[in-house]
């Protein structure tokens, strides 16, 4: 054999040794793990295999369909928030002004700070007695909200907590769809007769559908799987009003120390997004 057809995988066998350590072993053990009984308790007598049973107990689990449906309610609501936000300041930031490219970076602040530093951060804000944020509410004669430990206000602080930490990750892939789109066709239209509105929607929406399908499967994938945040503000609560289904996982992976219930459940997340990423490929092949 030549030396020199194996020397590249001498370079890139250390890499791969690493993958397989810390990605494909762990997601090939945990998978096996969903078909067979571990926990804490029971575990050293023996992992015995119990086939879908994992499974079936997860999904006939009031506690999981609540789960669920809590991170589906702040999903829609926040993609929803952040492409509107996104949209416009990216529409902001694609015209031409003194200072945009100032304005570009600081919307990228958000973006820069880990997500521990903005779960923490935004708990003091948000803080009942001591919260920035009600300080300045009573300041202005109004009582203090309870925002964190009131069912209703709970998910809604979470929600806007996640849009002003990615509507500039939102804005920033938009607006790169933005630069692509040729000035001719809006100085056409606009001889034409078309108001701005009108070149938005018959224009705009249609060249960027692709930038906006990207940024939808990217926040789509983001939220459902998040986790520090919400754990760090809420930590599920109060009475699981947030516990979405990442928290539910780590509720019973690492507070019941039930190991093979949480890798199903893990594994129906993994499939719940794949099914949200095909729809979302379909319509992106259906129109291109």
């Amino acid at each position: 054999m030549n030396p020199k057809k194996i020397e590249p995988f001498f370079y890139i066998g250390p890499a791969l040794i690493t993958l397989f350590i810390i990605l494909v072993y762990p997601l090939g053990y945990s998978f096996w793990l969903s078909f067979h009984n571990w926990t804490l308790i029971t575990f050293r007598e023996g992992v015995d295999f119990v086939a879908l049973k994992n499974y079936y107990n997860v999904i006939s689990n009031i506690d999981f369909i609540h789960s669920l449906l809590v991170t589906f309610l702040f999903m829609f609501a926040a993609i929803l928030f952040e492409f509107i936000f996104g949209m416009g300041i990216a529409l902001l930031l694609n015209l031409e002004f003194k200072g945009r490219n100032f304005f570009r970076t600081v919307i990228l602040l958000p973006m820069m700070v880990t997500n521990v530093v903005i779960g923490l951060t935004w708990r003091l804000l948000l803080n009942y007695e001591y919260g920035l944020v009600n300080k300045l509410i009573k300041f202005l004669g109004f009582n203090a909200i309870p925002w964190l430990s009131k069912t209703a206000l709970a998910m809604s602080s979470v929600i806007i907590v996640d849009i002003w930490n990615t509507s500039s990750f939102v804005a920033l892939l938009l607006l790169a769809g933005l630069q692509t789109l040729s000035k001719d066709l809006y100085e056409s239209a606009k001889i034409d007769g078309s108001s701005k509105f009108q070149s938005f929607m018959y224009i705009t929406l249609p060249l960027l559908k692709s930038s906006i399908l990207v940024a939808l499967l990217w926040r789509i994938i983001d939220t459902f799987r998040i986790f520090d945040v919400p754990y760090l503000l809420t930590a599920g609560g109060p009475s699981r009003a947030t516990e979405m289904i990442s928290l539910y996982v780590y509720r019973y992976g690492f507070q019941n120390f039930n190991l093979s219930y949480a890798s199903a459940s893990s594994y129906l997340m993994v499939i719940i997004m794949l099914i949200f990423s095909a729809f979302l490929f379909r319509i992106f092949r259906k129109d291109y």
